[in-house]
């Protein structure tokens, strides 16, 4: 049996395509972008085409080795590798909007798409430290809009749910390979502390990161006053997650359900989150109203100082309203509350 296929240049091929994607590694977020290219359409055609597959494989094992293997605890440690779900689903077009059948035909319905927004919330526990809180929330997004769209809609909305900077708006936002822009409308009031302001800033610096999807992005926000943002920082410089001190993140996350979402009656409810516990031990609850009907403890996939992802399975709801109450408690005592998240759920 005989092959035109040359091994020599075969390894060649794919020590170049490893070292190139070596050289491009950037070890808090490459592992994302590389699932989402795996998941793109094929366009390589015959001999070609194998050898490109197999490039990109190894190429990603490698690249994904790196990741997980020397991420820091503080940055993609934070960060699963997407939204637990993402639904695509034909909108309606609302009153007064041109029909989908009008002038541009061809133009795709509009989609819900989950994006990460992050807010100033509480670790809640015995501290109860003021830190970034990550929650999924659907925007509907035509399929066709840059990613400066995303940038525009998550920011937009990560301010609406900040007390600080209630009334501001993004003006614009650019999004190239190598930095992330946004204009507010103003630079909101004087914050109480300068670490309060960092905070605040660092929640739309992480939620523009999250909507663009390409890692720890360096992000620039300016302001159509000019000011220092939040009476403290100066936006003269870009921002970027890495300087986010890793206390400044909550140690519990819940990313299913999220708050006030409705359920649909007769199907399982799955709780899944984060969390930095000791020995990865997370205590659950779940309540109507004041009263506990259920409790138990679950194992994330990881213990602290890592962060590690968890579910529980509550099975089958009756309608109402239900809260979910995930907890995890100090190593020296067993006692004393470390971080605490609640989540609240309807079943219809």
């Amino acid at each position: 049996m005989t092959t035109d296929l040359d091994f020599s240049d075969t390894e060649r091929a794919l020590r170049e395509a490893l070292s190139e994607r070596a050289r491009q590694v950037h070890p808090s977020s490459r592992l994302d972008a590389i699932l989402r290219e795996a998941s793109a359409p094929e366009r390589a055609e015959g001999r070609h085409r194998g050898l490109a597959l197999v490039a990109v494989a190894a190429a990603a094992a490698v690249v994904a080795g790196a990741v997980w293997g020397s991420r820091p605890d503080t940055d993609d440690a934070t960060l699963p590798a997407g939204p637990p779900s993402v639904t695509a689903s034909a909108t309606p077009q609302p009153s007064g909007s041109p029909s989908p059948s009008g002038s541009d035909p061809a133009r795709p319905p509009a989609s819900s798409v989950a994006l990460a927004v992050y807010r100033v919330g509480t670790n809640g526990g015995d501290e109860d430290r003021p830190v970034l809180v990550r929650e999924f929330w659907e925007a509907v997004l035509d399929p066709r809009d840059p990613a400066s769209a995303k940038v525009r809609a998550a920011v937009g909305e990560s301010l609406r749910r900040s007390e600080l900077w209630r009334g501001a708006t993004v003006e614009d936002a650019g999004v190239t390979s190598g930095r992330i822009t946004m204009e507010l409308s103003d630079s909101g009031p004087d914050a109480a502390t300068a670490e309060a302001a960092r905070l605040e800033v660092a929640a739309l610096v992480w939620t523009a990161q999250a909507a663009v999807g390409r890692g720890d992005v360096p992000v620039r926000i300016t302001t159509d006053d000019g000011g220092r943002l939040l009476g403290h920082v100066s936006g003269d410089t870009a921002f970027t997650r890495a300087a986010t001190p890793p206390e400044a993140v909550a140690d519990l996350w819940i990313d299913e359900p999220s708050p006030g979402a409705a359920l649909p009656t007769g199907r399982t409810v799955t709780v899944r989150g984060q969390a930095v516990a000791f020995e990865a031990t997370v205590e659950w609850e779940l309540r109507r109203g004041t009263t506990t009907l259920r409790d138990g403890f679950t194992t994330a996939d990881a213990g602290a100082p890592r962060r590690g992802t968890f579910t529980v399975d509550l099975g089958r709801l009756e309608p109402g309203t239900w809260t979910f109450r995930a907890f995890t408690t100090s190593a020296e005592d067993g006692q004393a509350v470390v971080a605490e998240r609640l989540v609240t759920f309807t079943v219809m």
